[in-house]
């Protein structure tokens, strides 16, 4: 009986090996947010898996336990970033271009969206409130999404995929909205006729940017909490835009 057990303890141990250590899903997560860190600050080309291990804490192999290849990252870092569902730990990840499409695509829809900006360049009346509430959401959106949008501003220069689906889709249709806006704002006379309209908006957009993305992670940030910011910001914008305060 003893000789039994111990032979089954041996087949158990071998099965054990082979299968590989046990995968958990709070390691896959750490992987998932340390992808989203790294890809954001060095772009697909340049990261490396042992900076992701590195950043996860994790050894470099363990990674390979949750993905099979380097380019699955980028579905993980989106997924990570969108706060969507993680894939199944139980199994390593797979790098598949139409998983990619529909991760990004799922992301872009349902967290870069601007419902006020929208209905004020195609049809909202102007009047001197729209512009607060644009730069508002604006900031607002910026805010809570810059972990995505920093990734996929960094992952787009290398992958076609996210190019053509947010540099050249999501990005380039904001921009155009935010212009049109502001541009039917001036010709109504809440917005400074002088100004050029395209310069004028993308500066009023990426002193946002800066100050809702950029801000906290500075390395000598102004110091201020995240409500001054916003204040400022949108008041800042507000007076440039249309030379009141």
């Amino acid at each position: 009986m003893n000789e039994s057990l111990i032979h089954d303890n041996q087949k158990n141990a071998k099965s054990s090996r082979r299968r590989g250590p046990k995968r958990s899903p709070a390691k896959l997560e750490a992987i998932a947010r340390a992808a989203r860190h790294v890809l954001a600050m060095n772009g697909p080309r340049l990261t490396q898996i042992a900076d992701v291990a590195q950043a996860a804490g994790v050894a470099a192999g363990t990674v390979y336990v949750y993905i099979s290849e380097k380019e699955a990252l980028i579905e993980l870092a989106i997924l990570y970033a969108a706060r969507f569902d993680l894939p199944d730990a139980g199994k390593p990840v797979k790098f598949s271009a139409a998983r990619l499409k529909q991760a990004a695509s799922r992301a872009l829809e349902e967290r870069l969206d601007w419902p006020v900006l929208k209905e004020a360049a195609l049809r909202a009346p102007p009047s001197a409130d729209v512009l607060a509430a644009v730069l508002s959401e604006t900031y607002d959106m910026l805010r809570r999404e810059h972990q995505l949008i920093t990734l996929l501003d960094s992952c787009s220069k290398e992958n076609a995929v996210l190019e053509r689906l947010y540099t050249k889709g999501q990005r380039s249709l904001f921009f155009r909205d935010f212009e049109t806006c502001i541009d039917r704002l001036s010709m109504s006379g809440y917005v400074r006729r002088d100004l050029d309209i395209a310069a004028a908006s993308r500066a009023a957009v990426e002193m946002l940017v800066w100050m809702a993305m950029r801000r906290p992670g500075d390395r000598d940030p102004p110091l201020c909490d995240d409500a001054a910011a916003r204040s400022a910001s949108i008041g800042f914008a507000i007076a440039g835009l249309t030379n009141r305060g």
